[in-house]
This record gives structure tokens, C-alpha cells and sequence, in this order.
């Protein structure tokens, strides 16, 4: 998350994190919810007994980061909603990918991707939880679903997107972040959980009424050119 404009903007930023992620960062590396989360939603957020948060904290191995988009947040208007839940608790307006029509990275078919983010939301974890062993498990674009197969094939969005992110990833490894593993998303068009057969983000073409009939796309050249080195 990106704050739009604003002081009140840029402690929503931090509210949203510590709502989507912190939730479940801050008991496993530090033994509790976030103090935010604590003074926001009160006695509907359920209490760590000593013994509970003594066995989640530290228990963390590893962590596995899913990074696609940063999204702007901005500061919501306070109110009282009939059903209060983690979507209204944080008082942030999130889904903002551009200000004053400006949009905050490059444009793709399926969303706007931003890469300097995610070498900002490894330096944030980094700082805030002790820099856990990470794993990226997935990072990629998807392309529409319709395009013809050459097409499809001559992804070179894709191209651009991975390199670009690959270059971010390095200057967070450069700067200290314990990051041991990259997977990208995906190997090969599949269906997609909320999206089905309309978007296809691997890197080799499948024919979704034949699945047996593949092909390899630029990107999946690229990519396995670029990890023999």
C-alpha cells in the first residue's frame, strides 16, 4: 500500500498493512495482534493467552510472499457500520491504482504492476519482523485470455514484468533482505481461482479445450535463459 496524498493518507497506508498482513505477521514473529488492530477493534479481536503467544512467537520457519500490485490507500470517513469487520475496521479506502489519472506503475492487460513496491514491502518486513527467511511464491502479469496463440506467444509484457520486479528483488537482496527463493506465476496458462480461463498468466501457451497442446511463449524462453546463468 501507497499512501495518495495526504499525513491522514499515510497512517492509513500503515493501517491497511497491519490489517491485511500484520494480522498474521505480528502474532508468529512478535506473540500478538498489532497495537492498531488492539485499539481499533477492542474486545471483538479475540486475546493471547501468555501461553498462546508464547508458542506462536518465533514459530515462524519461513514466509512465503505473494507480491502482484500496490495499491494507493486513502483515509475513510469514520463511521459506526451495523456490521463492523475487517473490511470497515481499518477506516481505509483501498482498489485506487492511479492519482489524478496518473496511473502508479505500468499498465497491464489484468492490472497495474508496480515494482518499486515490492522492494518496499520486503525492506517494511524486513525492518518490522527481523527479517525472516522468504520465499517468493508467486510473481507474474497475466495476459487476456482471448488473444490468439501467436499472439500469445509474443509476450513481451511479460517479459518486462518479471525483469523488472527480478531488478527490484536484487536491490532488496543488495540492501539485506533475507530472500532465498523466487517462483514465478506460473509456468503455464491454468485456470485461474477468480478469474477462470478469462486471463493467462504462465509462460507457456495452453490450449485450455486440449491441455496436452503446449506451447512455450517468449517469456518462458527468457525465463529459462535467464536462470541457467
Amino acid at each position: 500500500m501507497e499512501p495518495c496524498t495526504t499525513d491522514e493518507d499515510q497512517a492509513a497506508a500503515k493501517r491497511a498493512f497491519d490489517f491485511i498482513v500484520g494480522w498474521f505477521l505480528d502474532p508468529l514473529v512478535h506473540g500478538d495482534y498489532p497495537q492498531i488492530m488492539k485499539d481499533i477493534v477492542g474486545e471483538r479481536l479475540p486475546k493471547f493467552t501468555t501461553r498462546e503467544s508464547n508458542l506462536v512467537k518465533g514459530s515462524l520457519d519461513f514466509l512465503g510472499l505473494n507480491y502482484y500490485v500496490t495499491q494507493y490507500a486513502t483515509d475513510a470517513p469514520p463511521s459506526i457500520p451495523s456490521l463492523p469487520s475487517a473490511l470497515t475496521d481499518p477506516g481505509v479506502t483501498l482498489g485506487y491504482y492511479d492519482t489524478n489519472g496518473v496511473p502508479i506503475g505500468v499498465q497491464a492487460p489484468s492490472f497495474v504492476y508496480y515494482p518499486p513496491g515490492f522492494r518496499d514491502i520486503l525492506s517494511y518486513i524486513r525492518t518490522k519482523y527481523n527479517n525472516p527467511r522468504t520465499y517468493i511464491t508467486e510473481n507474474g502479469v497475466a495476459d487476456f485470455g482471448n488473444l490468439t496463440m501467436p499472439d500469445a506467444l509474443r509476450d513481451n509484457g511479460r517479459i518486462q514484468c518479471h525483469c523488472s520486479h527480478l531488478a527490484c528483488l536484487k536491490c532488496a537482496i543488495e540492501d539485506g533482505s533475507d530472500v532465498a527463493g523466487y517462483f514465478a506465476w506460473s509456468a503455464m496458462d491454468n485456470y485461474e481461482f477468480g478469474n477462470g480461463y478469462t486471463v493467462r498468466f504462465g509462460m507457456n501457451w495452453v490450449n485450455f479445450t486440449n491441455p496436452a497442446d503446449r506451447r512455450q511463449k517468449d517469456s518462458g524462453n527468457w525465463f529459462s535463459q535467464f536462470i541457467a546463468k
